[in-house]
């Protein structure tokens, strides 16, 4: 890939150009519907990422059941969440620790807990095993790895993106205009639809690798 821009740049500039545009020709309560939660686009965005663990799983290398379990259960969590699935209870999201101190009854809290321990176990397993060599390999410029850190980049931006609509009105005071929310919801869907295509773009890299080691 030297000399050549990254897909997954491509990616991402694509989908928050498509997001401004939209923003920039609909009113701002049909880009809010586009980009509300499970709107089309989140549904896509869930879908996507539902699709691709079932991928990771039945085509997952024979020697190494573990990855593509872990890989595959993470992928389910990222469907969850953009499901919401992670406030079915009561509303309120368990991804937040004052949660399990809310009204929630014991058996509820456990079950969420080992739910969590379970995706937090898969990713702290992924880190210990594939940190290094994804870093290495994105050092090296291999296509699979930087589409990794790129995977994790655009995630903390959409997660930044995402804590405007809390922090601006409750630290500063700033309360978003119709407009100004439907761009935030605009980037910031944009973004996680942009995040289970990098997901697609990843499986595609993985196979071509295989591919070139046989």
């Amino acid at each position: 890939m030297s000399g050549t821009a990254h897909p997954g740049l491509s990616i991402v500039a694509a989908c928050v150009a498509v997001a401004l545009l939209l923003w920039l020709l609909l009113p701002a309560a049909t880009v809010l519907a586009l980009m509300d939660e499970h709107g089309p686009v989140e549904s896509l965005t869930a879908l996507t990422y539902a699709l691709c663990a079932a991928a990771v799983w039945v085509e997952r290398d024979r020697a190494a059941p573990a990855a593509a379990a872990a890989v595959a259960l993470l992928l389910l969590g990222f469907t969850a969440r953009e499901l919401d699935l992670h406030k079915l209870y009561d509303g309120s999201s368990v991804l937040r620790l004052s949660w399990f101190f809310g009204a929630a009854p014991a058996g509820v809290k456990l079950a969420a807990a080992a739910v969590l321990l379970l995706f937090g176990g898969a990713l702290v397993w992924l880190l210990r095993r594939h940190a290094r060599a994804v870093w290495q390999g994105w050092r090296r410029r291999v296509p699979l790895a930087t589409t990794v850190v790129l995977f994790v980049v655009t995630a903390a931006a959409a997660k930044l993106v995402d804590r405007t609509g809390s922090v601006l009105p409750q630290t500063f005071g700033i309360v978003l205009s119709p407009s100004q929310s439907a761009l935030r919801f605009a980037l910031e869907e944009s973004l996680e639809l942009a995040l289970s295509a990098l997901v697609v773009l990843a499986l595609v890299q993985q196979r071509a690798a295989r591919r070139d080691a046989r």
